[in-house]
Formats: C-alpha cells, sequence, structure tokens
C-alpha cells in the first residue's frame, strides 16, 4: 500500500498493525547478529620461553663437562733429548711437588690425571745441547732448546 508522505511524494509504508522492520544488518531486539560478518582473529602465540631457558641450561652443562674433559685424565709428557749422554732435569707434577735429578739422555717421564700447571727444566752438562718438550695427548704444547744454559718448558693449562 501506497501512502503519500509530505513533500517527498509517494512512499512504501507497512501496513497498519505491522511491527516496524530493522535497517539491514541490524537483528531484531534481543537476537545476536548473524553469522558470518567477520572473523575473530586468532588468539595469540603461548611464548615458548621455557624452551629457551632449557636450552641455555643443557648449553651451559655441555659447555661444562667439556671443559672438564680437557683437565681430567689427560696423559702428560715430559721428555728431555740432547746432544750429552746426561743433564740434570727439574719437574714438578703438581703445583707443590717438584723433583731435581740428574738423569740419562733421552729421559721421558709420564703423568695421568689432572694438571692445571707444568714445569719442566733442563740443563746440559758439559758443552752440550739439551731439548725439553711436554706433550699432552700426543699434542706438544711447550718446547725449548738450549746450550750452556737451562731449557725452560712450564706454563699454565689455561694458557694452551
Amino acid at each position: 500500500m501506497n501512502y503519500p508522505q509530505g513533500g517527498n511524494g509517494w512512499q512504501q509504508m507497512p501496513p497498519p498493525n505491522m511491527p516496524p522492520q530493522p535497517y539491514p544488518g541490524q537483528p531484531y531486539l534481543g537476537q545476536p547478529y548473524a553469522p558470518g560478518y567477520y572473523v575473530p582473529p586468532p588468539p595469540p602465540k603461548k611464548k615458548k620461553t621455557w624452551l629457551w631457558v632449557l636450552l641455555a641450561i643443557l648449553t651451559v652443562v655441555v659447555l661444562a663437562v667439556a671443559g672438564l674433559m680437557l683437565y681430567v685424565n689427560r696423559t702428560m709428557t715430559y721428555e728431555v733429548t740432547g746432544t750429552g749422554a746426561t743433564a740434570t732435569v727439574v719437574y714438578s707434577e703438581t703445583r707443590d711437588s717438584g723433583e731435581r735429578a740428574e738423569v740419562p739422555l733421552p729421559w721421558t717421564k709420564k703423568f695421568t690425571g689432572t694438571h692445571s700447571v707444568f714445569n719442566l727444566q733442563a740443563l746440559p752438562l758439559n758443552d752440550d745441547t739439551v731439548t725439553c718438550k711436554v706433550t699432552i695427548g700426543g699434542r706438544v704444547i711447550a718446547t725449548d732448546t738450549q746450550r750452556y744454559r737451562w731449557a725452560s718448558c712450564m706454563g699454565h693449562m689455561s694458557d694452551r
């Protein structure tokens, strides 16, 4: 049914006794909006900080064990060679111990265990040349050759 509206011409009107219609996109009073108008955003991802903490702790433990393996139960070898038949040798197996002896050349002494410092000195007798050498696991970590004076191989494992 068409009814005249003041100044606007003819417009379509609902029949009398019919409730007013909502604007498009709006629900009736008390009803939810129609589904599908928007997709809710996904929930935020949970940060896995525990994974990074666990990884950091594991890395520290592995590095500590690897560092200890460098100093535990290694075979350290002291060697003295030279052109003469004998030499005076001074060596220490630990920080507090020390031995001095006149030894026949070539001379070798092996230690197994934990070593933080090493000290080997050799003095040639007469007009001879003497060489001292310190190895750990076959790797030479110190060597010195002298004539008429002390050949000295000493140091701290943290320097190597």
